[in-house]
């Protein structure tokens, strides 16, 4: 054997050797980052907060009707449960999606809460402000400050339903965090939760079904949808003992799905990764 047949045969030998000793594993969480199609991303950890998976998390983006799940959080600080709120003709005029409540009509705290979140309806989400705070803009200030109290720098709410306007913005980022609080509250988590029930009024009742659910390890969300904001979502998602949310903006309406379990999916065996550690 020459010499150098010898050199490359020990240098294989070392290399086994070494393999042998020291196998190599890599967790799909050490990888790059799985692509998403929406603009901006998030997923965090539910418990402690820490960002998972980032594509543009604290950039400034429009909610849209997530905004309604600071709006649920508000209401269940603020109103008893089984209070009644009142709608007003303001509140009857609103641009739906909508319960379709007219002036006079009354509706439950807890009622209001499934319209606004299962039905995601705009006058429902007026009646709620203008029954908590006296007006939209008097229930602006309560978001506002709420979302100061959560120490968010890169939001501030307009509407109490996200209708378009434009200095009403937040980061996927904030918004995980402002559905953490959520969560936190039963009220709201129950209803997030909840994939068929019925909404009553002093006029009316109508069954809904929530489709979010579909989706595995889904617990809790909250779509939304405006010409400027496009498709956004927020899932609260569970699988074993780990506790996700990831939210997606400017995405499109069949992407959002699978953004938001492609973030979470990340998130998982990232948590799952660091757990065996």
């Amino acid at each position: 054997m020459t010499n150098i047949s010898k050199f490359v045969t020990a240098i294989i030998f070392v290399l086994l050797i070494t393999f042998e000793m020291s196998p190599i594993t890599v967790s799909t969480a050490e990888t790059e980052p799985p692509q998403i199609k929406g603009a901006f991303g998030v997923a965090i950890n539910a418990v402690t907060g820490e960002i998972l998976y980032n594509k543009n998390a604290h950039s400034k983006a429009y909610p849209a009707s997530m905004t309604k799940v600071l709006t649920a959080t508000i209401l269940d600080e603020k109103m008893k449960n089984g209070e009644l709120l009142t709608v007003s003709r303001n509140a009857a005029a609103q641009e739906c999606l909508c319960l379709g409540i007219r002036a006079g009509e009354k509706i439950s705290k807890q009622d209001a809460m499934k319209a606004l979140l299962l039905l995601s309806a705009n006058d429902v989400a007026v009646t709620i402000a203008e029954n908590v705070a006296g007006s939209e803009e008097g229930f602006a200030k309560l978001m506002n400050q709420k979302v100061a109290q959560l120490g968010l720098k890169n939001t501030h709410f307009i509407t109490p339903n996200g209708l378009h306007a434009p200095n009403h913005y937040t980061t996927p980022y904030d918004m995980a965090l402002i559905t953490k609080e959520a969560i936190e509250h039963p009220n709201v988590l129950k209803v997030l939760s909840t994939q068929t029930t019925q909404i009553k009024t002093s006029m009316q009742v109508k069954t809904i079904h929530n489709l979010l659910h579909i989706m595995p390890n889904a617990i809790a969300g909250k779509p939304g949808f405006t010409d400027a904001a496009q498709h956004t979502l927020v899932e609260y998602l569970k699988k074993g003992n780990m506790e996700v949310i990831s939210v997606v903006m400017k995405s499109d309406k069949r992407s959002k799905y699978s953004d938001i379990q492609t973030m979470a999916n990340y998130a998982f065996d990232y948590m799952q990764a660091h757990a065996a550690r």
